[in-house]
């Protein structure tokens, strides 16, 4: 009876997790330069969330505020273990276009590449602004969530106009619904 009591507990755990990670945001902090320039201003240097909705995933992207005026973000890649199925950035001031396949940048492998305006200034995801585009066929536990899965590209970087391949180590959420199931699965063997 008690080994079935704890198989139910765990079992509750690990839904209640899978429930929590299925409607949970996601944020990402771009605060380690992968290759390139260090941007201007203190990291993070953009913040991203990612939020399920019906059929995909919304995301918005941030050009953290306090970052140097001029400076912009011109790309962002991410990686899914599975290919979303299309994209929507109508009413987004910034995305010119979302592409979907296979993408190598820096070394690193993405399935998503969402290409920024990159001129005149005005149109640019400057600091301040915010990007808001959806995926579909996809849901934020398809992200992969590993440190090189995100990654931006800021362009103009003071005071020489360089520009910086940005990553987000791997989100806080992810971290610790891992340890979660870790610490649920090491008390359960330590019952038995």
């Amino acid at each position: 009876m008690r080994n079935i009591m704890s198989r139910w507990v765990l079992a509750s755990a690990l839904g209640a997790v899978a429930l929590t990670q299925a409607s949970a945001s996601i944020v990402f902090h771009f605060n380690t330069v992968h290759s390139g320039a260090m941007p201007g201003a203190p990291a993070p240097w953009a913040v991203m969330t990612m939020n399920d909705i019906p059929g995909g995933v919304q995301i918005s992207l941030t050009n953290n505020a306090t970052n140097p005026a001029g400076q912009f973000i011109s790309r962002l890649h991410l990686l899914f273990n599975t290919l979303p199925t299309g994209s929507n950035f109508v009413g987004d001031p910034y995305v010119t276009s979302i592409s979907l396949g296979s993408y190598t940048n820096a070394g690193l492998s993405f399935n998503v590449r969402v290409n920024f305006k990159m001129a005149p200034p005005p149109q640019r995801l400057l600091p301040g602004g915010t990007s808001t585009f959806q995926l579909f066929g996809v849901s934020t536990a398809n992200f992969v969530g590993a440190n090189n899965s995100a990654m931006v590209h800021i362009q103009n970087i003071p005071p020489l106009g360089d520009s910086g391949k940005i990553i987000a180590p791997e989100p806080g959420s992810l971290i610790a619904i891992g340890t979660g199931l870790v610490s649920l699965l090491g008390l359960r063997r330590r019952k038995k």
